[in-house]
């Protein structure tokens, strides 16, 4: 636990510390009325069974002398009272001090989800060509709801952990040897369990992490390749994997809470058959059965709370065991992610761009890989012009593309802007930059905010919007809509044609009114039909913008003033 909680110092920030050990004060002053709850139970009954309780008990009587109570029915009213009172306060205090801790949690939960999210959208491109969708979405979610699920339980523990100990602190006084007998007992039983158990817990918390991604993986997988799931009637090796891996999910959970359960009647059983055994021993020892009503009835009333809070304690050491794996990969990503998250070097103003985009001496190989994309590879692309790039399936136009866009870090060499090392002022550099890929993403959202594409909306947005589509040759398309710009396109754009999304695309990237626009191989999966419509509208743009068209077939680059062929780590002018 002590292990445990100094992973949740890394975690947490100065001002969340300090709002924990608030917390766990307020926690100490809730265990006070729970455990003041309880030691009242035991006046109460000596009370009702001591009719010269007032008289014999000194304590009692200067109470009921400066209260001016007289008899033993009023002073057992006033008693009834008082527990009643001190009841409704626990209560009260109980659900402001939940309130506070719940709303901590959740809060900080959801912070350090945003956290996580944020140091995943900054991590380079490059990281996401081998990362998993599904774990990283069980990260984002699943860990760290459990890990923050995982603080409000080791709260609740140091809670149980003082009622418990007052509560037998309170028995004590009344029944030394009753007490450690089955102090003893469940000590000796915990430790038992704990060895037994926590192994176990270990292993499965691990095996839910790695199946829970796994599963996830396999549901995004079948979601979004729906298409082609229906068409190929793959349907059911989808479904079989997704359930192969979320049984196995299923069954950590499972053993999660059955082995959560078992300690819990354990506890019961001990707890019950040591305080019968005492009471046994002290009866056959001689002990008169009407001078251990007290004791019992005090037994009894700490058995309401400490056999809860025993059963509490150690449903948080194995809720714990279970979900340490998950803090520990959080903990793990977290300190990655925050190392080799990218920095947005340089201002937000605009580089200068007046004369040409250049690479110079680029070398560029996929981590992990042998093969040498780019071998010192040098290009000229003047500004205004256009320029198209050919070569075969894994000769290097969408990785030049790339290495343009930033997205990719050469191991060597530079991408200069009328001199200027991009890299210097990398925000300043994609605002000049308009990027529209072979397969266009499309938000399930309106058509205004595909083509606004998370920009900040002003007064002169619809008007940006509609000069896009107007530029895109798709305003005609979108005017007929009975919804106009407000027309919902579905997830990733179902509602909508190819052509029709790659005009989308278009027009989202010609929204910022860039300087130059890079073609990934934009019309290559649209029939020849549609690409000689989008052909149409990209060279509608010539003369206007720098275009680096990038495709497979000659015929979608003939308009461009010059034409590059990417291969054998170079890039070579053609004509």
């Amino acid at each position: 636990m002590v292990l445990v909680l100094k992973k949740f110092y890394r975690l947490l920030n100065k001002h969340q510390r300090n709002r924990v050990i608030i917390l766990f004060f307020m926690m100490l002053t809730g265990a006070f009325f729970e455990v003041l709850g309880v030691s009242m139970m035991l006046p109460l009954v000596t009370a009702v069974m001591n009719p010269d309780i007032i008289t014999e008990n000194k304590f009692c009587a200067w109470i009921c002398g400066n209260l001016g109570i007289t008899n033993h029915t009023d002073f057992v009213i006033g008693c009834i009272v008082m527990l009643v009172v001190i009841f409704v306060l626990k209560t009260t205090y109980l659900t402001f001090e939940y309130s506070i801790q719940y709303r901590f949690v959740y809060n900080n939960r959801f912070m350090t989800q945003s956290r996580l999210l944020e140091a995943y959208l900054n991590r380079p491109y490059e990281y996401f060509l081998s990362a998993q969708s599904g774990e990283i979405i069980r990260i984002v979610q699943e860990d760290a709801r459990n890990s923050f699920d995982m603080l409000s339980v080791i709260l609740g523990f140091a809670t149980e952990a003082v009622v418990a100990f007052s509560v037998i602190i309170t028995i004590f006084v009344i029944n030394p040897f009753m007490t450690v007998f089955v102090a003893l007992s469940l000590i000796l039983l915990m430790l038992l369990i704990s060895k037994v158990i926590s192994p176990l817990l270990r292993r499965e918390g691990e095996n839910y992490q790695k199946t829970y991604a796994a599963a996830n993986k396999w549901l995004l997988q079948s979601i979004s390749g729906i298409k082609e799931v229906k068409v190929t009637r793959t349907e059911d090796f989808f479904l079989k994997n997704f359930v192969k891996y979320g049984q196995r999910m299923v069954t950590s959970a499972r053993w999660n809470s059955t082995l959560q359960n078992i300690p819990r009647n354990l506890i019961e059983l001990v707890s019950v058959c040591s305080m019968m055994a005492v009471l046994g021993i002290m009866i056959a020892a001689g002990h008169a059965i009407d001078s251990l009503i007290p004791s019992l009835s005090a037994f009894v009333m700490a058995a309401v709370k400490l056999l809860p809070s025993a059963n509490r304690i150690l449903a948080s050491v194995t809720q714990v065991t279970f979900y340490e794996p998950a803090l520990d990969n959080m903990l793990k990503n977290l300190d990655v992610l925050s190392e080799k998250t990218v920095s947005v070097s340089g201002g937000t103003e605009p580089l200068p761009l007046n004369k040409e985009i250049c690479f110079r001496g680029i070398d560029y190989t996929y981590p992990g890989g042998e093969k040498k994309i780019f071998d010192s590879t040098d290009l000229a692309i003047p500004v205004g012009s256009s320029v198209g790039i050919v070569g075969a399936s894994g000769a290097g136009k969408t990785t030049a593309a790339d290495i343009l866009l930033g997205l990719l870090k050469p191991q060597a060499g530079q991408v200069l802007a009328d001199g200027v090392d991009v890299t210097e002022n990398m925000q300043g550099w994609l605002s000049h930059i308009g990027y529209i890929p072979q397969m266009i993403f499309m938000l399930d959202d309106t058509i205004r905010e595909n083509v606004m594409f998370g920009h900040a909306k002003n007064k002169h947005t619809d008007e940006a919007v509609w000069m896009a589509l107007e530029e895109a040759q798709l305003a005609d398309f979108v005017r007929e809509l009975p919804d106009g710009l407000d027309t919902a396109v579905g997830e990733n754009g179902v509602r909508l044609s190819g052509g029709q999304r790659q005009r989308i695309g278009i027009a989202r990237a010609l929204f910022t009114n860039p300087d130059v626009l890079v073609f990934d191989e934009a019309t290559s999966a649209l029939d020849n039909e549609t690409e000689e419509a989008i052909m149409r509208s990209i060279n509608a743009l010539h003369g206007k913008k720098t275009m680096i068209i990038i495709a497979h077939r000659l015929t979608t680059i003939e308009g461009c003033d010059a034409v590059y062929r990417a291969g054998d780590g170079k890039i070579v002018k053609e004509r």
